[in-house]
Order: C-alpha cells, then structure tokens, then sequence
C-alpha cells in the first residue's frame, strides 16, 4: 500500500470506517506539524490516487470517495481487525465465568495482531493510535497470559510468559505470572530468580514492585490459597524436565550460528543511518519481533550498512547471527522453501527433520527461534512475500532486510531508505580507500571524482580502489576520464567489482513499458520531471505514466521527492542515456524531445498568459505553431513559479533544439522569449542570455531569420539586464534591419521599445525617446493594448528625466490605463513606470503609494529585479520628501535583492542608502554605501551615474565629520 505516507493516510481513513474526514483533519493527522508540505491537498490527492490504483487491483476502487474536498473510505466496521478484535475481548470479559472459552476467544483476538500496530508510520493520529493499539493488547496478552496460569494446560505457558517479560521488563503483571508460574510448577528457585531479577532491574530505575513483593511474601510463606483446585501447587503442563527457553538458555543445546559476512575494515559514514537502525533493532519494549527493512538502489551501501549494524550489536544477540543472500536482484531469486531449510539446517535441526512443506517448516522454524535472542540478517530480498515466510515469530528476535525495492508489505516494518551519501561523507569514503595524503593535495580533482560518481558508495569506492591501485595515477586525471558521460561508467571498474553490471541488474528486472520508461525520462538534462512533462515524454496518458513511474519508484529506479514529481540518481542517468542509444532508434528519440519541446512551450505560453494577463497570442513575435495545450495556471504566483523552477527543463530541450534538425527551431527560440519575460536574478538572466545565443548560431545556420532576429532580441535584453548595455545596444541594432516586413512587425516594436530602455540605462535619455516613440505606435497599430502601455511607461520616464514633465505625465497615465484592470505582472510594472514618473514630477504621495502597491506584488511574484528596482524607487521618494530614515529602511529592505540582481541596481540602491545614511549624519556608512556604488557604475561605464555619485562623495568628503 505504498511508503509510510500512504500508509498513515490509509490507516486513519480505515480507523473511521464509513466517515468522511476532511482534508484539514486528514493533514493534521498524517503530516509532521513541524515540517508540513507546502500544498497538503495535493499531496493527499496523490495518496488518494495511489490508494484507488491499489484497490482497483482488487476490483475495490470505488470504496474510496472524494466528499466535500475530503475522504472517505467505504469498509464495514466490522471487517476491520481492531473491531473485530475489540469484539473478542468483549465476548471473553462476558465469558469469564467460562475460563476455557475466555482464553480462546483471548487467543483469537491476540492472533490478530501481526507485529507493532502501524509501525514506522508517521504523523500524530499513528502516533495516537499505535500507542492505544499496544495498549489493548498488552491488556489482552496479561488476561490471556492469567488464564493459562489458572488452567495449566498450556505447555508453552512459560516461553510466553518469559517472552512477555523481556519484551515488558516494566510491566509488573507479567513478572508475578511468572513467578506464580513456577510456584505452582513446583519451581521455587526458579520463581525467587524472577523475583531477584525484578527487584534489581526496578531499583534501578527507582521503581517499587508492590505486587511483586507480596507475591514473593505469599510464596515464602506458603501460602495455600495460591493454588487453587484447577490448579494445585505441582500440577503444570510443562514438565520438570524441560528446559525452558530463558533469554538463550536453550541455545546451549543448539549451534550458535555466526553467519555473519566480514565487515568492511573501511567502512565510513552512514552515521545516521547506522544510529536509526541501532534504536530500531535495540528498542526495550518492542512488542513483536522487529524488522527493519533497508532499501536503495543497488550500489548504495545497504548490504555494508547492514553488516556494520549487525556486527555492532553482537552483545545484543547472544544466541546466533544468521546470513542469508535471498538473490532478489537475480533471475533466479532463493526460493522462500529452500532458505527455510537452510536457516533450520544452521540452526542445529537435522535433514530428516526438516519438513518438505513450506508452512510446516516455517512453523519449525519460529519454534526453534522461540525465546532465542537472534538477529536474523536476509540480504538482496526480492519482494515482502519471499522474505515473510523467514520472519520469526519471537520478539526476543530481529531481523534486518536489504532489498532494492520497498518493501512496503512486510507486517510492522522499519524502512530506512539509503540515498545517495552526503559529499563529505562521499570524499571521506575516497580518501579511506585511496588514502588521505592523496585526496588532500587535489581537494578540487577528489570533489570531482566524488560528484561523477553521484555519491553512490560502490562507485567512489570503485574509484577509490584504482587510484590505490595506482600510485602514480593523478586525481584530476580520474576526474578527467570520468567527467566524459559516454565513457564514465567503462571508467568505473575495478578487478571484478564495476558499477554497470551492478545497473544492469535492476533493469533486467523490468517489463518493456517500464525499461522505456526510464531510458526515455533520463533524456532530458533535469533533476527532476513534473507528471506533465514526463507523460507528454513518454506519449502516454497522464493516469498511466503515474502508473509507470510509481511502479519504477518502488524499485528504486527512480525517486519521487515531491508529489507527481520525479527523477534519477545521476549515474542511473548515464546508464539509461547508454541503454538509450543502443535500443531506441534516433527518430523516436527526436520525436520524444519534440513532443517535451511543444509541452514547455505551450505551457510557458499559459504562464507568461497568466503572470501578464494577456492572450498568448498578443506576444506571438513569429510564427511557431504547437497544438499541445499545456498545462495552465490560475495565479500569477504559480505562472511565475514554473517558469522559474523548470528553468533546467526549458534549457535542456532548448539545447537540443539547438543540436537536432529534426526539432522546430522556432519553437525553441519562442520558448526563450518567454523564460526572457519574466525575471529572476543574474544567474537567471546570464542562462537565458546564452540560450539566445545558441538559438541565433542555430538559426544563422539553419536560414531561419525570422527566429535569428528574436533570438537576438532576447540576447541583447539579457546583456542589457547583466549589465553589458554596450553589447546589448550592439546586439539590438544588429536586429533591426532583420525585422523588415509587416509580419515582424510586432518584433521590430519590441526590438525599439529594448533600445530605448537600454539608452535609458547609459543616460542617453533624448536618444531613448525616439526608438519609444515608433515602438508605442506600432504596439498601438497591433491594438496590443498591454505592450503599447508599456512602451509608454519607459518613454514617460524619458521624458521626465529630459524635462519635458507633461508629457512624461501624460504618457504615464495612459500607461497606467492601458495596462490595469487585473493583477499582473504587466499592471504592477505599469504602476512602478508611473510611480517613476510621478516622483520627478513632484507627486510624491501618489508616487509612494504606487510604488508600494506594485513592491508588494512583486514580492508576491518572487521577481527580485522589480522588487529591488522598487525599493529603491522608494527610497528615493523618501529621500525626495525630507523621510531620510524611512528612506534607509526602504533601501536596506531592498539591498538583498539588489544584491542578487547586481549591476546598476545594486549600484542604485546603494546610493540611495549612501544619501539618506549621509543626511542623518552618519558619514562613515554613507561613503562606504556611495564608495559601492560608484565601483558599480564604473564598472559598467556608466558614466552618468559615476558622475552624480562622484558629486555626492565630494561633498562628504569635504565635510568628512558630524
């Protein structure tokens, strides 16, 4: 029923059968309230998916109902296991007088617990439950547990009662069972050592055992009212002469199994790891036999995790350690029957009397282990159903699973999922191997080895080992062949030992549809792909590649991080792009990047539609068709948010536009241009910029003008953003020439409205006006209403800045006009263009209050340019209006973003924050901020601006105290 998730959220419909519960009340109950998702309804919309695909195996889909936005999960109350142990119980309370039948139905109620209730499933209502559950059944067990003692028919009496104890060592009631057990097997000693090893384990503790002490009163003194005429003092079932399994005293009788493989001598990190399996498996009060299942992909360390743990808790497990390699990973995994004659044969029981049935010879074998303190260690398990059969029974046992799958069927399971390791986790298992001088004389070269490798163990220790091997071989030389993807994993081998075949393995294992899977969802050059992307990839429906991809998720061939969300480990990656080549044919490749190509771009349409509230088609600047719908979106937030996360998804298909004829180029250049109008910082602005680039060498090449010149047109913003205004003007003039024709008109207007903004920026703002003035004309003969309004919004500044105040006016309303109505990112724009201008005209109330309004949306966009470009426009309205304080608090608000964006900005607010520290008279600060400053402007040549800053540090300067 899938991870532990899933499993809470099953579990606390199943707890209210017949209920519907809200999705307030089912995320309260199954999230961790310090670390909740950041959008729980989707997230429980995936578990219900998950749940019904489960169910719909079994024909039961439609018990599960959405209502009202929550669940509810149609099961009759009484065909669930708590009811109908609840039932029991009742039935033996009202049966008392009938002891017999009491202790029967106790017995069949106690037969429906199978290990710890909801072990390992998280969130408060599990929490809740799990302890109520317990409860009940102790509860249960001691009334149960009483009753043999009454009767003394039941020659397992006392290895239950012992069992109870060591799993209960605080609870009183289970010590004076058995004491009064072997009072009345005529077992003095035996009842006084009971007694003795209370006393000092309470004490120690500071606890007092009341009943315990008059108990041991009552024995000493004789007391005949102990036994009763069921059960006379003498008269057991378990005879004299049987040695009863005290905490391994049996064992003395059997073999010791040390089956245990070598540990590694080197074995390094996992730390945290090891410490949570060590808590798991040496828990005091367990309450069934422990399992603790370790999964990963293969090559991730769970067998030497494993080994490690097991080794350290030897003391723990005096009775034996068995092995057991289950060969899950294999094409011919252990047969379940056949391990079982192996564990009994190790532990002492002879051929003849190992049963040729699988059930029998699994009840022999939770025999034998019963009141045995083993820890039972099965490695590379196939399924939970290969590995159940080989489950003890005992809770003095436990048992620690590997398998490269989850193996979410295993009653009451631990599950430890072993990742990839930390990075100093990974360079300290480097140095380990190849040795620490080594590692630390070419730090930069063993940081590269260990990132080639994903940070998988087997494979740093692969490289570890040739390296030791190779005295004379040079870390950065390793690090050279492995930097190579097409030869990496060839590079990865080492005597026998090698990371491919290791692969190779678990993708034997899978069916057709799920080996296409994953060598197609390794093409794209992302961390992680979205369901959309990855169903439009794999040209399936969006309910079947969940499908799929879940399925790969299980086993551990991919990860899912967040809901609907998946991706690969990075050697994984290299492995499936190899399987690629060989299997696919390069048209099916090219067909598979052109539908992920129409995908992004469609979707990047709906999101630039949505954060402008514009239609699509309006900011259509070349012909470049796609009948993919996309995904849409219905907040601004969310349209921002997906162009700023999938940001690696957009350049990889991009790129490979760039380098495949068979994808539309102009789809790719298309695709660019929106990434391009929508803001992100520096780091966001240089990738977009060289995308561009690639675009136009592609298209130059290809003949495509069309694409050659939006291509461009994107790059030459890009420059100007970065702060490269002398290439940017040189790029955007190269453009226009290139935009002849009435088709490109509406290019040819963005190419002008560009120039213009970028003669701003070098302070050339009569230069500026001209290119504004036929841009907004042309927008206006496009009836673009939007882009028109913003046009005028940079040429009101221009005018305002040359003087010409009217018309800067003028042209800054009609830009706010044009471009209100709903929220967006053209409209908050459209307020910052005209709180600009408004502030050089002298209206500085409207101005802040324009300004403040549209930083308030920006923060909402998370687009650190215009809240940078805000805050400091406020700063300088402060500043404009006597409010100096106010004005520094503006301009260190806006500081971090400036700094994220930096260039001319970070230069801006820099000066802002220069100016007003300077008039509260704090000189010391204001020339450091303006000292910033004019290093920036300088930088960027931007002459002006130096000029101004120059100016204000003189004066400083010259009044260098007060």
């Amino acid at each position: 029923m899938g991870r532990s998730q899933q499993q809470a959220f099953l579990a606390m419909l199943l707890a209210h059968p017949g209920r519907p519960l809200t999705a307030a009340r089912l995320a309260e109950g199954i999230f961790d309230e310090d670390n909740p998702p950041s959008r729980p309804k989707s997230v429980l919309a995936t578990h219900a998916y998950r749940l019904r695909r489960a169910l719909r195996d079994h024909h039961a889909a439609h018990l599960l109902v959405t209502v009202d936005g929550g669940y509810r999960l149609d099961v009759p109350a009484e065909s669930l296991d708590s009811v109908a142990f609840d039932r029991l119980v009742a039935q033996a309370e009202i049966a008392a007088a009938d002891r017999p039948r009491a202790r029967d139905l106790l017995a069949r109620a106690l037969a429906l617990h199978e290990g710890e209730p909801l072990a390992g499933l998280p969130g408060g209502h599990a929490v809740d439950l799990r302890r109520h559950l317990t409860e009940r059944r102790v509860e249960a067990l001691e009334a149960k547990l009483a009753l043999d003692v009454d009767l003394g028919d039941n020659p397992s009496c006392l290895v239950e009662l012992d069992q109870a104890v060591f799993a209960h060592p605080f609870r009183e009631r289970f010590r004076a069972l058995l004491m009064l057990e072997y009072h009345l097997a005529d077992r003095p000693a035996e009842a006084r050592a009971v007694y003795a090893d209370a006393r000092r384990d309470y004490h120690a503790e500071g606890l007092d055992c009341p009943e315990l002490d008059a108990l041991h009163t009552r024995i000493r003194r004789a007391d005949p009212t102990l036994g009763t005429a069921t059960r006379p003092v003498g008269c057991s079932a378990a005879a004299h002469d049987r040695p009863v399994p005290d905490r391994g005293t049996d064992s003395r009788s059997s073999p010791v199994p040390e089956q245990l493989p070598a540990p590694l001598v080197d074995f390094t990190g996992r730390q945290s790891a090891a410490a949570e399996l060590t808590t798991v498996l040496t828990r005091p009060d367990p309450g069934a036999v422990v399992i603790s299942a370790i999964n990963g992909i293969g090559g991730s360390g769970k067998t030497s995790l494993a080994v490690h743990v097991a080794h350290a808790l030897r003391e723990r497990f005096p009775d034996g350690r068995l092995h057991l390699d289950l060969r899950g990973a294999q094409a011919d995994p252990l047969d379940p029957a056949e391990a079982l004659g192996l564990v009994l044969a190790s532990l002492g029981v002879a051929d003849r009397e190992i049963p040729a049935d699988p059930a029998e010879r699994a009840a022999l074998y939770r025999t034998t282990v019963a009141g045995r303190r083993l820890l039972v260690l099965l490695d590379n398990a196939a399924s939970a159903e290969q590995t159940a059969p080989l489950l003890p029974g005992a809770r003095t046992c436990a048992v620690l699973v590997t398998s490269r799958v989850w193996l979410t069927g295993l009653p009451g399971a631990h599950h430890l999922h072993l990742d990839a390791m930390e990075p100093a986790e990974a360079l300290n298992l480097l140095a380990t191997v190849a040795g620490r001088a080594r590692t630390e004389a070419e730090p930069e070269a063993a940081t590269a080895i260990v990132t080639a490798c994903g940070l998988l163990p087997l494979a740093v220790r692969v490289a570890g080992c040739r390296l030791a091997a190779d005295p004379a071989q040079s870390l950065a030389g390793l690090a050279s062949a492995l930097a190579d993807e097409r030869t990496r994993l060839a590079e990865l081998v080492h005597h026998h030992t090698s990371v491919e075949p290791v692969l190779a393995l678990s993708y034997a294992r899978l069916d057709s549809e799920q080996a296409r899977a994953l060598r197609l969802l390794a093409l794209p050059d992302t961390p992680v792909l979205d369901l959309g992307p990855a169903a439009t990839l794999l040209d399936r429906s969006p309910e079947r590649t969940r499908e799929l991809l879940e399925s790969l998720v299980d086993l551990n061939l991919l990860n899912s991080p967040a809901a609907d969300r998946y991706g690969l480990h990075d050697l994984l990656r290299v492995f499936a792009r190899r399987r690629c080549a060989g299997e696919d044919a390069p048209a099916e490749v090219s067909a598979a990047y052109a539908r992920l190509l129409a995908f992004c771009l469609a979707t990047a349409r709906n999101a630039e539609a949505t954060a402008h509230r514009v239609e699509h088609t309006r900011r259509r600047l070349i012909t470049a068709e796609t009948t993919v719908p996309g995904t849409s979106f219905d907040t601004v937030e969310d349209a921002t948010a997906w162009l700023r996360d999938r940001a690696d998804l957009h350049q990889a298909v991009i790129r490979r536009a760039c380098q495949d004829p068979a994808l539309p180029l102009a789809q790719a250049a298309d695709l660019t241009d929106r990434m391009g109008s929508i803001l992100f910082g520096r780091d966001y602005v240089t990738t977009v910029g060289d995308l561009a680039a690639r675009v136009a060498e592609a298209a130059t090449a290809r003949g495509e003008r069309d694409v050659e010149v939006l291509a461009r047109s994107v790059r030459g913003n890009m420059l100007c953003h970065a702060g490269s205004y002398a290439a940017a003007g040189q790029e955007l003039r190269r453009c226009l020439p290139l935009c002849a024709g009435a088709a490109l008109r509406r290019l040819r207007a963005k190419v002008l409205q560009l120039l213009g903004a970028n003669a701003r920026v070098l302070g050339d703002f009569e230069a500026a006006i001209g290119p504004l003035e036929k841009a907004s004309s042309l927008f206006q003969q496009l009836d673009d209403e939007t882009a028109e309004g913003l046009a005028l919004g940079e040429l009101g500044y221009n005018h305002a800045r040359s003087g010409h105040l009217a018309r800067a006016r003028a042209a800054g309303e009609r830009c706010a006009e044009l471009t209100g109505g709903e929220v967006s990112i053209s409209s908050s724009v459209g307020s910052y263009h005209l709180a600009r201008i408004l502030h050089l005209c002298g209206d500085l109330a409207r101005a802040l209050e324009r300004a403040e309004g549209a930083l308030a949306r920006f923060r909402s966009f998370g687009m650190p340019v215009f809240q940078a470009a805000t805050g400091g426009l406020i700063a300088r309205i402060h500043l404009t209006a006597g409010r100096p304080t106010a004005a520094v608090r503006a301009a260190e608000e806006a500081l971090p973003q400036a700094h994220c964006v930096g260039g001319m900005l970070e230069g801006t607010v820099l000066r802002a924050l220069g100016q007003a520290l300077a008039d509260l008279g704090h000189r010391s600060r204001a020339r450091a901020c303006l000292g910033q400053a004019l290093e920036h402007f300088r930088r960027l040549d931007l002459d002006a601006d130096a000029a101004e800053t120059e100016q204000l540090l003189g004066v400083l300067i010259e009044c260098p105290s007060s």
